[in-house]
C-alpha cells in the first residue's frame, strides 16, 4: 500500500486527548493509519485479531474504534459485538465503506488520509452534519 505525503493530508486540530482503537487486517495497513492518525495528534492502539481487540478493550477506553475494510465480515461482526459489550455509545467508524456492515450505530468513510481524519474529527465534535453511515 503506497504511502500518502502527510502535505496532502486534510489536517485540523485534533480533539485533545483522543483514544484510538484501529483494527485492520495487515501489520502494514496498521503503520500506514497509525501512522495518519498519531501526526494528527490521537493516541492509538492498534489491533488485528479478535484476541487483541477483546485485550484492549478490557485494558483501556475509547473515544472510538476505527475499522479497516480487509478485515473479515465476519471478525468485523465479532468486532463489533466485542466492542459495543465494552463500550456501548463508542462510535465505530467503518474504513474503505459506503455501507456498514457491523451492526448498529456506524459510520463509514472512504480510505483516504483526508477522509479518514476529517470522518475522525467530524465524529469526535459529534457535528450536527453527520449521521451514522453517512459522512
Amino acid at each position: 500500500m503506497p504511502s500518502v505525503p502527510w502535505g496532502k493530508c486534510f489536517t485540523m486540530h485534533p480533539i485533545p486527548e483522543a483514544s484510538l482503537l484501529l483494527v485492520v487486517a495487515t501489520d502494514a495497513a496498521l503503520r500506514l493509519r497509525e501512522q495518519w492518525l498519531q501526526r494528527a495528534g490521537y493516541r492509538v492502539s492498534g489491533a488485528s485479531s479478535l484476541k487483541e481487540v477483546e485485550q484492549a478493550c478490557h485494558s483501556g477506553n475509547f473515544d472510538m474504534i476505527l475499522v479497516g475494510d480487509a478485515v473479515e465480515p465476519r471478525m468485523k461482526k465479532a468486532i463489533g459485538l466485542t466492542v459495543r459489550h465494552y463500550f456501548p455509545d463508542t462510535p465505530i467508524l467503518q474504513i474503505g465503506r459506503t455501507r456498514p456492515d457491523i451492526d448498529g450505530t456506524c459510520f463509514v468513510t472512504a480510505d483516504s488520509c483526508e477522509h479518514v481524519l476529517r470522518s475522525v474529527l467530524k465524529i469526535l465534535r459529534r457535528d450536527d452534519d453527520i449521521r451514522p453511515a453517512a459522512i
